[in-house]
């Protein structure tokens, strides 16, 4: 069985994307965020696997996760712990409910291909671990054909240095991952700037990449800031 796994937070203000706060006020933040997850769903969406869940937090935003999620997707609470203990625990329950190669990504790139998706499954038919290195130095994506939680122990989460650690705990538990073309998280302004840029670009030349979810909440924000600057 083929389960593929979103990483979720409740969008509450204040909460998510804070670096994004550096420009935008909490409630748009907010707004943007439901509007990555809105687009890495529907993406997820098209992706031929036999289950999909949204592994969410805090536990008892289940209520309003279950309403962004929609009738596609079961949803499931993350375990307690490190962003490594939570996927390492997203894994094994994966596993334990039968699934024989699961596929997990986060909710910061709403631009992300269902094809990169796709092509971590396929991977996975041959091998142990797929990842999907992120140009932040992190990664977008990882897949198992089994469970490896060696792979998250003692890394140094939020750095440059999480895909690097993370290969070397492949390679000291034996297991050679397999590499998916790089993509890009957005968590800062700048990096949001990028995704707008690159979305408009891939849809003027035919590309596969889009966000139109995120793209119409910034067109929201934009538009009221216009209006806001005109009145003053």
């Amino acid at each position: 069985m083929r389960h593929l796994i979103v990483f979720v937070k409740a969008p509450a203000p204040g909460r998510v994307k804070t670096r994004l706060q550096r420009r935008y006020a909490p409630e748009q933040v907010a707004a943007i965020y439901r509007a990555f997850v809105a687009d890495v769903l529907a993406h997820g969406a098209g992706v031929a696997c036999e289950r999909r869940t949204v592994c969410y937090a805090p536990a008892e935003a289940e209520a309003e996760v279950r309403a962004l999620a929609g009738p596609e997707w079961d949803v499931h609470p993350q375990t307690e712990g490190d962003l490594g203990d939570r996927m390492a625990g997203a894994f094994a329950w994966g596993f334990a409910q039968g699934a024989t190669r699961a596929v997990l990504i986060g909710s910061d790139s709403p631009s992300l291909p269902p094809g990169l998706m796709a092509e971590a499954f396929e991977r996975l038919r041959t091998r142990e671990l797929v990842i999907g290195p992120s140009v932040d130095g992190g990664y977008y994506l990882i897949g198992m054909s089994r469970p490896l939680p060696e792979v998250f122990r003692g890394v140094a989460w939020s750095s440059a240095r999480v895909l690097e650690e993370t290969l070397d705990r492949a390679e000291g538990a034996g297991v050679r991952p397999s590499l998916l073309q790089p993509w890009y998280d957005v968590d800062t302004p700048e990096e949001l700037n990028f995704l707008l840029a690159h979305v408009r670009g891939e849809g003027m030349s035919g590309g596969a990449a889009d966000a139109p979810e995120t793209v119409k909440a910034m067109e929201k924000i934009m538009k009221r800031r216009s209006g806001e600057t005109e009145k003053g």
